[in-house]
């Protein structure tokens, strides 16, 4: 990270997710731990964008971090399923607040 805060890097960090029922049933979602090494505080607002569009959310939690408060919404606008896939890209990050392109591949 820079002096600001931001993550410089050649690539951002990512993670893929294949949905399972749960997930697509569910107000929450479990992130990948080597995302979130980027974070310290259990609770970080959250923004996805992924078509054009864009949507709130909150990353909380310290030892398993979540997606809440938000990702319902992302899940009924974005029609996904159980199989759907999703790459999460890190494209900012500071200590109070994380936003990941998202790309919906099935």
């Amino acid at each position: 990270m820079n002096a600001n805060g931001w993550i410089e890097e050649e690539f951002y960090p990512w993670f893929r997710i294949n949905v399972p029922r749960s997930y697509s049933k569910r107000d929450h979602m479990f992130l990948s731990k080597s995302i979130c090494e980027y974070h310290s505080p259990s609770m970080v607002q959250t923004l996805l964008r992924c078509k054009g569009k864009e949507w709130n959310a909150t990353l909380t939690g310290v030892v398993q971090r979540r997606l809440v408060n938000g990702w319902k919404q992302f899940v009924v606008d974005n029609n996904l399923k159980e199989g759907s896939v999703l790459l999460f890209e890190l494209v900012e990050a500071t200590s109070s607040a994380m936003i990941f392109a998202v790309e919906v591949l099935g």
